[in-house]
């Protein structure tokens, strides 16, 4: 078995003639693989591109009536559509990012996301200039529709490139600082917009930052290198040489059952966070919680999420324990899901004739409290700690599972499928709501609907059992020495 070690960034290393990163050769022979430092320049740059790139998503969503009045009182639903035009553009914006960088490279794939980016930010900005409301809001639109075909160029950027320039004992780490950088850009457009836009009149200030914001950090993606110059392990150095036609890719996919568990789990689960993230003040406020105290609900989700996340993805980076964090954690958001619904099912008095023996159950107390501000807000911390830890473990496991298919077409599918579930359940949510119910307004039944679909994903985790084919493909050609 050959013998390989990890080389210091002083050293000497050589490139291919081809132009493909290569393995140095040791005094012996064998293959040397080893890290840069300039890895971390990439990837910061990609999770500040992230951050960008819901602004950008997000940019008018935290003041509604305000860009209602700002575009001439369209109506609210037109207002909607310009968040819910970027999952709908994920449709056709996914698959092209991931063929572009299945075909050229990432960080061709990171300047065309971030040059639509750039020019859809301005001419969102230029559509200020437009008296007629009409003009004003499709030159809008238009830019918004840049926006959102950069977004999948950016997003679908972080596992193939921590899996290009990391060591094995990194790539967990990488994946997901990339695939959270976008949840906390979401956390962050709803704390800088409103307070950037304390009226209709600061809509165009508001499109200037972000344009100005957006051709700023775009621009020194032009330094990120196409690829190290020695990969940093051996599934790295055999890039190139795993790339197959891409419908011989997806085919081998779609009959994945073990890829297709992930694919529908990570679709399910997080299409439901970023649905529910987005409507809890509209989730809660029926029962008495102010919008203020719903933005605190969404802090604790995104904050314990990132707490979760940075702490699973070092974890399992260090045990590799993928799988029992899989099938630990996939069931307690299964059951937080449950228990949201439960709460949000408070009774407005308790019932007169109820047993004695109800009233003493500490469960029912629950359930029949008025205010279960402090409960739900438990809950959401819960939930969002284990649903963003999945992140790096779905992500990492939808490329130990179809290795030796590229990571630029198994990890972007995931993201694809999540989009597009997140668009469908946001609109089944809102069309679910119970105008003439007790409390009016209340989203009861589309709670029902997140728990049926969230609960059967933990029996779908525990059919997963796959080994992972690229750690296990690695140990037999690596002994890495730090």
């Amino acid at each position: 078995m050959p013998t390989t070690r990890m080389k210091s960034d002083d050293e000497k290393s050589v490139q291919g003639s081809n132009g493909a990163p290569s393995v140095d050769s040791h005094a012996l022979g064998e293959p040397v693989y080893r890290t840069y430092g300039i890895r971390f320049y990439g990837l910061a740059l990609i999770c500040i591109l992230n951050i960008i790139s819901s602004i950008n998503w997000l940019c008018i969503a935290p003041v509604p009536e305000y860009a209602n009045a700002f575009f001439g009182n369209v109506g609210l639903t037109t207002v909607n559509w310009f968040s819910n035009s970027f999952l709908l553009i994920y449709l056709v914006a996914g698959p092209l990012s991931s063929y572009v960088f299945y075909r050229h490279s990432i960080k061709t794939g990171l300047l065309v996301g971030c040059g639509l980016q750039i020019i859809g930010a301005w001419l969102r900005f230029f559509s200020s200039f437009v008296q007629d409301s009409t003009g004003r809001v499709a030159l809008a639109m238009l830019g918004q529709i840049f926006c959102g075909f950069g977004q999948p160029f950016i997003l679908n950027a972080s596992t193939p490139y921590s899996s290009l320039w990391f060591s094995p004992k990194e790539r967990s780490t990488a994946s997901m600082a990339g695939g959270l950088a976008n949840t906390v850009g979401m956390a962050i457009a709803d704390l800088i917009v409103p307070s950037m836009v304390p009226d209709e009149h600061s809509i165009e200030f508001n499109f200037l930052i972000i344009a100005c914001i957006t051709t700023g950090f775009g621009i020194p993606t032009i330094f990120i290198p196409r690829h190290p110059k020695t990969p940093p392990s051996f599934s790295a150095s055999t890039h190139h040489d795993r790339h197959q036609p891409l419908f011989k890719t997806l085919w081998a996919l779609v009959t994945n059952y073990n890829f297709l568990i992930i694919f529908i789990s990570f679709g399910i689960l997080c299409g439901l966070a970023s649905t529910v993230t987005s409507m809890l003040p509209q989730i809660v406020s029926p029962y008495g919680i102010s919008y203020d105290d719903a933005g605190f609900l969404g802090v604790a989700f995104i904050v314990a999420g990132i707490v979760g996340a940075v702490g699973t993805g070092i974890f399992i980076d260090r045990t590799k324990l993928h799988k029992w964090v899989l099938r630990v954690y996939v069931p307690i958001v299964g059951f937080m899901y449950l228990a949201l619904l439960m709460v949000g099912k408070s009774l407005p008095d308790v019932p007169p004739d109820l047993p004695p023996l109800c009233l003493t159950n500490p469960f029912f107390s629950i359930l029949v409290k008025k205010d279960n501000y402090e409960v739900i807000i438990a809950i959401c911390a819960i939930l969002g700690f284990f649903m963003f830890s999945l992140l790096p473990v779905a992500l990492e496991l939808s490329i130990e599972c179809s290795y030796p298919i590229s990571e630029t077409i198994s990890s972007s599918s995931l993201w694809m499928c999540s989009q597009i579930l997140g668009l469908i359940f946001l609109v089944a949510l809102n069309a679910l709501r119970d105008d003439n119910g007790d409390p009016p307004g209340n989203i009861h039944r589309g709670l029902i609907l997140a728990t049926c679909v969230a609960m059967p994903t933990m029996i779908l985790s525990s059919l997963y059992n796959s080994p992972n084919k690229r750690m296990e493909a690695e140990k037999q050609q690596e002994v890495i020495v730090e």
